[in-house]
């Protein structure tokens, strides 16, 4: 920031002319009064009626040179246009040219002495002068002026110039002379007419009858002839001014192109300021002094590098940077030139405010400016120049000046009050925002300086575009060297949130009367409660996570998730939870206050993102506020574009939120079997930031995190191996096992229980499990109801399983016993000695049934165990098993599982096929990883 403190400000170099520095700021006193300068009257100020102070504070444009070198060249003699038309907008300049030739006929040795460059101009000698001003005479006014009572503007003219007997009967009868008299009125010597607002004397003649004409009719009867004896006559010279356009014409159009075609053939139209001119116009009328020029150069270098590093940072091509050099370099030429001005600050008045009916050009800009400078000189300004955001309308003078040129004082006077001057005003409360932790720019108001610029900005507007301001040419106007480009783009943000009045529409800035949306939503949102966001918030939510089974929504305390039934549930946490009032493990292993959860192996935990919930329910709250505005159009009185904005607002609004919710959750946690079992689970968390999430809904992506831990399916292997079944455990039920599924972490995580139904199906299909619905229980037994009801090596169907405590699944072997057939004890045949006489003969016993002998073991052995001394005390078996055996193998394993003893087993594995990677991770690596830590997987 330190830049901007080195540079001088502008009140310690240049100096104001006394009057402007005194507050002398009245209308007449930048208002040139042709016929009160001829006249000498007192109450003109002496800048205007004495030539010397008239031509010091006169800066001296090419064309105003050129209009008085053509008019001292036909006084001479040369050749040239006799009649010349001035025709500026209002405030254009026109009346203080008529005055310069005035003083320069009149006094040309003062008017030389103050301006050298006129020494150059033809000297006519001694001129005689006649001035007819529309806005100094009056056709029901008689004139006497001149000692002469006239009438008209010709009885006028011939009294100014010493023959008013030559038109007294036309001066007293209202008829407009012939080109012949006026030829003799203007008599041989030089002669200079000046005719100042024609127009505005011909409407005023023109109410007032004249036999069967009127005595404007008359009136252009005599400009027309007057044009043509001055074409005629030699030395003789006429300068009039006439009004630039029909809107200034104030309602007479077809008056001001009669007064243009009368005079079209013998005039040459003259406009005297071009648009750079009004600086130096402006600079020399305000200022007695400019100071040092080599502090002018560094101010204008700080200010054309500060435009050139703003524009080479955007600048993609060579084109663009060659584009930002020139504009840098023409910034600095320009503010040589307009110093202490800012040019841009020229631009906008001339240019903009030029639209305007109520501006008058040249002389609004020097009374607007002459306020503000006096302002900023009393007030001590430290800006280096008078920029669009340097004005200061806390000061009254400089108010009043800027309401009387761009009109809409009583509209807009609440709307400078509200959102600048007053000490509760947004650009206030942007000033203290932004600069809380920098003294520097704390003095620069930012807020205040860039709400400024948008106010001037805000009325008129360059042909083809519409009010207001596009942010790059805003920056351009407030920049000062030091303030960085960022701060002002901020200060646009803050103003766009505080600002009552101001508009952004079409990418340009303004103030309008009426209050904009965004400031109203706020308001409105602001009365919303809390809870009524934060409902709406969960609506949204729910609404996303709608068709998403086994899903807690915002559970308050553990008991909030359910825990009656086994299903894998997500728990999204409420957006205020916090681990200090409530530890992810409370969830987890409660169900509520005295009763622990008993489902543990089937519970994740989102946790949410609360700056993404903070995104989240000020969306929401906005969105509200705009529905709650639209439902009450007829009190705001909304035109059609604010209830069409005010709707796209709330759907940006919905937008944004849902977007928001989208991301409102960061972060997953599942319970997991500790490995170095030192705890019953641990905590493994998933960061749902780094999954892409383009098209696809919050849930799905919080089922994609836990893919690798929570599955859809499950293999037969899987089940058999953790179902426990063997000859110790020879049949449990369906309901026990999805419990031992969902409670402990040593099973599998299951999304839904139907996977444990296929895997019943496949196991008892692949005769690795029975399958049976129809139990008995004894005291301390589970049978099945009927042995030929199990189901065992044939295909189920997955839908048909009974999950319930009426089904159970049964050891193969145990399946295999229930189905063999019962055998039928053989019936004795009568013996030779049987009869009935011999009484009752007992059967002879029947051979034992044989049991089946487990594949591998001694015929001496049964599945119970060794009926001899003999046994095994240490075996190393090695063996080469095909797919086929598979099966056989998990039996034999299973035995020694059962057997007491230590059992190492080494295994090596090589398979070939196309395996799927999920199936082939979940069925084989996963109960391996679970069997051991020590295991070496090589995939290709």
């Amino acid at each position: 920031m330190s830049s901007s403190y080195r540079l001088l400000s502008w009140t310690q170099v240049a100096r104001p002319h006394d009057d402007v520095a005194a507050g002398i700021l009245d209308m007449g006193t930048y208002a040139a009064n042709l016929a009160g300068v001829f006249r000498g009257r007192r109450d003109i100020a002496p800048v205007y009626t004495d030539a010397g102070k008239f031509f010091q504070a006169t800066y001296l444009t090419v064309k105003m040179r050129e209009l008085m070198e053509d008019v001292m060249t036909i006084l001479t003699g040369g050749a040239g246009s006799h009649v010349l038309q001035l025709r500026t907008p209002f405030g254009g300049g026109k009346t203080h040219s008529l005055v310069a030739l005035l003083h320069l006929v009149r006094d040309r040795e003062a008017s030389v002495a103050a301006c050298p460059d006129l020494k150059e101009l033809a000297d006519p000698g001694s001129v005689q002068v006649a001035v007819l001003s529309g806005e100094e005479l009056d056709p029901l006014s008689p004139m006497r002026a001149t000692g002469i009572e006239t009438h008209t503007l010709w009885g006028e003219l011939a009294a100014q110039l010493g023959r008013y007997e030559l038109v007294e009967e036309h001066d007293r009868t209202g008829a407009a002379p012939g080109g012949d008299v006026l030829r003799q009125v203007l008599g041989h010597q030089p002669t200079l007419v000046l005719l100042d607002e024609v127009l505005v004397y011909v409407e005023k003649a023109l109410a007032i009858p004249r036999g069967e004409s009127t005595a404007g009719r008359q009136v252009m009867l005599f400009v027309q002839a007057l044009t043509e004896a001055i074409s005629a006559q030699p030395q003789t010279a006429m300068v009039y001014s006439l009004q630039a356009s029909i809107g200034e014409a104030v309602g007479s159009e077809g008056l001001l192109s009669d007064l243009d075609k009368l005079v079209t053939r013998v005039d040459a139209k003259r406009e005297p300021v071009a648009d750079d001119e009004v600086l130096r116009v402006v600079q020399r009328r305000l200022l007695a002094d400019l100071g040092d020029p080599a502090v002018h150069r560094e101010v204008a270098r700080a200010y054309s590098q500060l435009l050139r590093k703003q524009l080479l940072a955007s600048a993609e091509t060579n084109s663009a940077r060659r584009e930002a050099d020139v504009a840098a370099d023409t910034l600095e030429q320009r503010i040589l030139a307009a110093y202490p001005f800012h040019p841009d600050l020229l631009d906008l008045m001339y240019h903009r405010w030029g639209s305007l009916p109520s501006y008058q050009r040249t002389r609004g800009a020097l009374q607007f400016l002459a306020a503000v400078v006096n302002a900023l000189w009393r007030s001590g300004a430290s800006s280096p120049l008078i920029g669009p955001g340097d004005i200061d309308f806390t000061d009254e003078a400089t108010r009043g000046a800027f309401f009387s040129q761009v009109g809409e004082r009583e509209r807009y006077t609440s709307v400078l009050s509200s959102d600048i001057t007053s000490t509760g005003a947004g650009a206030a409360a942007v000033d203290r925002q932004l600069g809380a932790n920098s003294p520097m720019i704390e003095q620069l108001k930012v807020g205040t300086r860039v709400a400024t610029a948008i106010m001037l900005y805000s009325f008129g507007a360059r042909d083809g575009e519409d009010r207001g301001v596009l942010e790059t040419d805003l920056v351009r106007g407030v920049l000062v060297p030091g303030l960085d480009r960022n701060v002002v783009i901020a200060a646009l943000h803050y103003l766009r949130e505080e600002e009552l009045y101001l508009h952004y529409t079409g990418r340009r800035y303004r103030f309008e009367p009426t209050p904009n949306l965004t400031k109203l939503v706020r308001d409105e949102a602001n009365k919303l409660d809390s809870h009524e966001v934060l409902t709406e918030v969960r609506t949204a939510l729910e609404l996303q996570l709608r068709g998403s089974r086994g899903v807690a929504v915002w559970p308050e305390t553990p008991d909030s998730i359910n825990d009656k039934q086994p299903l894998f549930l997500v728990a999204y946490l409420h957006p205020d939870w916090s681990e200090d009032r409530t530890p992810l493990e409370t969830f987890i292993e409660q169900a509520g206050k005295s009763s622990p959860r008993r489902y543990r192996n089937s519970l994740a935990l989102v946790l949410p993102d609360k700056a993404q919930f903070d995104q989240a329910r000020h969306a929401t709250r906005m969105r509200l506020a705009a529905d709650s505005l639209l439902s009450q159009s007829s009190k705001y009185n909304f035109s059609p574009e604010q209830s069409e904005e005010l709707r796209e607002k709330a759907s940006n609004a919905r937008r944004d939120a849902s977007a928001a919710l989208g991301s409102a959750y960061s972060t997953v946690a599942l319970p997991t079997r500790s490995r170095n079992g030192d705890a019953p689970y641990v905590l493994e968390t998933f960061d749902l930031r780094t999954m892409l999430s383009a098209g696809r809904a919050l849930h799905e992506r919080v089922v994609e995190a836990l893919s690798q831990r929570v599955f859809s399916s499950l293999t037969s292997a899987k089940l058999v191996a953790l179902s426990g079944l063997g000859p110790e455990r020879q049949i449990i039920t369906c309901a026990e096992l999805v419990d031992w599924f969902y409670s402990y972490y040593e099973f599998t995580k299951l999304w839904d229980k139907q996977a444990i139904a296929s895997a019943i199906t496949t196991a008892v299909a692949t005769s690795e499990l029975g399958y049976v619905v129809g139990l008995v229980r004894g005291t301390d037994s589970l049978t099945p109801r009927s042995p030929q009801q199990v189901r065992f090596g044939e295909q189920l169907v997955g839908e048909e399983i009974d999950l319930s405590e009426d089904a159970a699944i049964l050891w193969c072997e145990f399946a295999q016993e229930c189905l063999r057939p019962e055998p039928h004890p053989e019936q004795p045949e009568p013996g030779p000695h049987s009869g009935p006489d011999t009484g009752d003969v007992q059967p002879a016993p029947s051979p034992a049934t044989p049991t089946p002998t487990p594949q591998g073991s001694s015929t001496g052995q049964t599945s119970q165990g060794s009926t001899s001394g003999d046994s095994v005390r240490v075996a190393d078996i090695e063996a080469v098993i095909e797919k086929a055996g598979i099966f056989d193998l998990a039996r034999a394993l299973s035995w020694f599982r059962d057997q007491q003893g230590t059992v190492r087993v080494e295994l090596r594995i090589h398979a070939e096929g196309d395996f799927d990677r999920v199936s082939f991770r979940n069925g084989c690596i996963e109960p391996l990883e679970e069997a051991t830590p020590n295991l070496d997987v090589r995939t290709e």
